[in-house]
């Protein structure tokens, strides 16, 4: 596949490039004014593009094909370049509510320390902390996560790729601004896997429910768990 260009930030199809408002089933943790630590984990109900607070869609999203296929563009609270979301995958969000709070690098850690054991149960193998924030098996990324926090709040989210393929990624996304050193420049197909290609068959219900635990036993939480719709 041949590699897709940015467009210029004056190119006339950002005028009909709609970026709306963040308002997936986690976007409640993220708010201020909530009360208590809570977790949720979430599967999308459709394919929709999702850019990180500072990111330009002119230069991480194909235009022409978000356009052409109507494919919703949401931004999000959290750092971060864009990303595809999509039913094949499950997101857990952790909202930490204190003034008493860890560097991002340490919450990354322990944040995925929770998701990473919750996979281990089911028996996934090689799973390894790669990059900032990424969840990788051996040198393939399955996970992606983003952060947001303020003097109250540590809002914390993370897609896992159960199942889908990279064919979304190499349509609706461009080569990524920013990229880690172990990606090594690899385009998305090369770097990206699910579990299902790595021959992991997730019980979703199962892995929900343990990350809920595991987040209620280091901090205590008002939880919620739900598949609900994006």
């Amino acid at each position: 596949m041949s590699e897709q260009q940015p467009a210029s930030t004056d190119d006339p199809r950002n005028a009909a490039f709609e970026i709306k408002s963040y308002n997936l089933p986690d976007a409640a943790l993220a708010d201020s004014t909530g009360t208590g630590n809570n977790c949720l984990v979430w599967q999308p109900q459709r394919t929709l593009v999702v850019i990180g607070k500072g990111s330009d869609p002119a230069l991480e999203v194909s235009l022409d094909n978000v356009l052409r296929d109507r494919i919703p563009v949401l931004r999000r609270a959290t750092g971060g370049c864009a990303v595809v979301l999509s039913p094949d995958m499950l997101v857990g969000s952790f909202a930490l509510r204190t003034e008493e709070q860890l560097p991002s690098r340490e919450c990354f850690r322990l944040f995925l320390q929770i998701i990473m054991g919750a996979l281990r149960i089911q028996g996934i193998r090689d799973l390894g902390h790669q990059g900032i924030s990424d969840i990788a098996i051996g040198e393939r990324k399955i996970a992606g996560t983003a952060i947001y926090r303020n003097r109250q709040l540590v809002f914390f989210h993370a897609i896992l790729n159960v199942a889908g393929g990279t064919e979304a990624m190499e349509k609706y996304l461009l080569r990524p601004p920013r990229m880690p050193d172990y990606r090594r420049n690899r385009s998305h197909h090369d770097f990206v896997t699910s579990l299902t290609a790595q021959g992991y068959s997730l019980d979703s219900r199962r892995f929900a429910n343990d990350v809920k635990m595991e987040f209620i036993r280091r901090f205590g939480a008002h939880t919620s768990l739900a598949s609900e719709a994006a």
